[in-house]
């Protein structure tokens, strides 16, 4: 049987030291989050994973990244006070997102923290 899970974004904050420019305008928390959407089947897999290990995993995390100018992400990790207690499932996600591509940008970087929730259905 197929265990089911809703992964809630509770907020993103997103933070530039200049104008981050995606395409002549900035880069903006509605075109991370349409990234992320593209690349939440990632994010899902990596809790699969870890339901298949303990299935009451359930908790959030927060995902801070850097995206450079050409859109890249140069550094992703988890931030501390994740309650999803699954060090194989923190990882797994900060791996997928290091691998995301966002517009490039003509100028200055992006710093994200991007929230997921995760519970088992």
């Amino acid at each position: 049987m197929r265990r089911l899970f809703s992964a809630g974004l509770i907020t993103t904050i997103v933070t530039a030291t200049g104008p981050a420019q995606a395409g002549g305008v900035p880069l903006d928390k509605e075109e991370i989050r349409e990234v992320v959407q593209t690349h939440l089947q990632e994010v899902r897999q990596c809790y699969d994973e870890g339901l298949a290990r303990k299935p009451t995993l359930a908790g959030k995390l927060t995902v801070d990244f850097e995206i450079v100018p050409s859109g890249e992400v140069s550094s992703s990790q988890i931030q501390q006070g994740s309650t999803i207690a699954d060090a194989k499932v923190e990882s797994c996600v900060a791996a997928a997102v290091q691998t995301w591509k966002f517009p490039a940008s003509s100028d200055g970087w992006v710093q994200v923290s991007y929230p997921f929730e995760f519970v088992p259905g």
